[in-house]
């Protein structure tokens, strides 16, 4: 029964540990200046930093508010940006809102965001413009999306930019960069996981380009298949160039000029881990997730070694050709609908022989005559009618006519119905003078 117990107690003990190894949450980050590996321990509030040896050695506790953590997840994904030469760090955690500071200087971590919301934006693209941070796209709630936001400073929560158009269903993953010498932001080769059926992927192979300045989407053209976007690579945006390591290859690819040059090194493949960034003119990378060697790869270097190799994508002639071509369709068919439309409307207005035979009696009388109710009768071919067929007869013809009259020669009223002065009781129809010359022209 000891033994059991023994057994049980030291299961408890292993099980309790895992827990509290399990709970270890970190906010790591590169120093651009000693190159550095640092992270918070936002459990036990321990300041850590990576030595040469690569073993993580405990600099200090630091300051904060562990309430700031409470709706962090167990596992989580941050990314960091560097403000005043690296006296504050600015953290972001994937799939929140949420936005930390950490103050070197006062070894202070706070939270400075306002965010309730959340989940929408895993494996969002995140940068730097004009001192503020942008967050690009992302995943969440079964849904991508192309939404683009930013981190107002005076609000402390996540503003959204709206653009003029519509863009890419979905920003994540692929070739993502901001380029701050354009202001604009390129996009394209990308997954989508379609959920409802089935999870099975589709693949984007478009290109975008968001211009800041204009705040619209454009679309490029089609990536080059060639490329091994479609493989294991890893793809890294320096500020101006995508950098594609595959193997013993890295392709590098300038997006605003369309070209793909590649460098390659058989005897050096290029691998290494998540944790990289741009140091000047420099690719600083460490190899392994906890510690060993730091990997350094100059741009200029490899821009100069590197040989033209073909383009990045296929110009957007084609897409705009299609473009034209819909927008010319959608003319000629606005045309022609247009003209038989109108036709329709000039079949329709034009003269019966029995309205034409009617209107000529009428140009033919004289200033003083008019037409009596049995000469339109008469005319109507309606004599044997009976007298209420007679008068629904005559009003029918007569309104189309006047009708035909309006819309031909602008006039009010061409046939006019008016009573015999003699006798009130009696009917008599007149042509307004008014219209004798032109109604002469049309029906000549």
């Amino acid at each position: 029964m000891f033994k059991q117990f023994k057994y049980v107690f030291a299961l408890l003990l292993f099980l309790s540990s895992c827990v509290l190894y399990a709970q270890e949450r970190y906010l790591s980050w590169i120093d651009p200046q000693t190159i550095s590996r640092f992270k918070i321990n936002i459990d036990t509030y321990e300041l850590l930093k990576e030595g040469d040896s690569g073993l993580w050695f405990k600099a200090g506790k630091i300051k904060l508010d562990s309430a700031i953590f409470n709706h962090v997840p167990s596992k989580f994904i941050n990314n960091y940006f560097i403000f005043d030469d690296g006296n504050r760090i600015r953290f972001t955690i994937d799939g929140t809102g949420h936005v930390y500071e950490y103050l070197k200087f006062k070894k202070e971590l706070i939270r400075i965001d306002n965010t309730f919301h959340s989940g929408y934006n895993y494996k969002s693209n995140k940068f730097i413009r004009n001192g503020l941070i942008y967050s690009l796209g992302g995943v969440g709630f079964w849904k991508y999306n192309s939404s683009i936001t930013y981190f107002d400073e005076k609000l402390k929560e996540w503003e959204l930019l709206r653009p003029k158009n519509k863009g890419p269903i979905s920003v994540v993953g692929g070739y993502q960069g901001y380029d701050k010498k354009l202001d604009t932001y390129f996009s394209g080769a990308f997954y989508i996981n379609k959920y409802i059926y089935g999870d099975n992927e589709e693949f984007l192979d478009n290109l975008y380009q968001f211009d800041f300045k204009k705040n619209s989407w454009f679309l490029l053209g089609k990536l080059n298949p060639d490329l091994p976007f479609l493989k294991s690579s890893k793809i890294i945006w320096t500020g101006e160039q995508f950098f594609e390591f595959y193997a013993h290859k890295i392709y590098v690819i300038n997006p605003q000029t369309n070209v793909v040059k590649v460098f390659e090194d058989s005897d050096k493949p290029f691998v290494f881990r998540d944790d990289y960034f741009i140091n000047g003119d420099t690719i600083v990378a460490h190899v392994e997730p906890s510690g060993g060697s730091i990997l350094k790869i100059s741009i200029s270097e490899i821009n100069q070694k590197a040989t033209y190799w073909g383009r990045f994508y296929y110009s957007g002639t084609n897409v705009y050709w299609y473009y034209l071509s819909v927008i010319l369709l959608i003319g000629v068919s606005t045309f022609f609908i247009l003209r038989y439309k109108q036709t329709q409307i000039n079949k329709n207005l034009n003269f019966t022989e029995t309205e034409r035979k009617l209107l000529k009696t009428l140009l033919s009388l004289k200033a003083d005559e008019y037409l009596t109710t049995q000469d339109i009768n008469t005319i109507l071919d309606a004599e044997d009618k009976s007298q209420e067929n007679q008068r629904r007869i005559r009003f029918n013809v007569i309104t189309q006519l006047n009708n035909k009259l309006k819309f031909k020669l602008a006039c009010e009223k061409g046939i006019d119905r008016r009573s015999l002065p003699e006798d009130k009781r009696l009917m008599i129809y007149v042509l307004d003078p008014q219209i004798s010359a032109e109604l002469k022209k049309l029906l000549s």
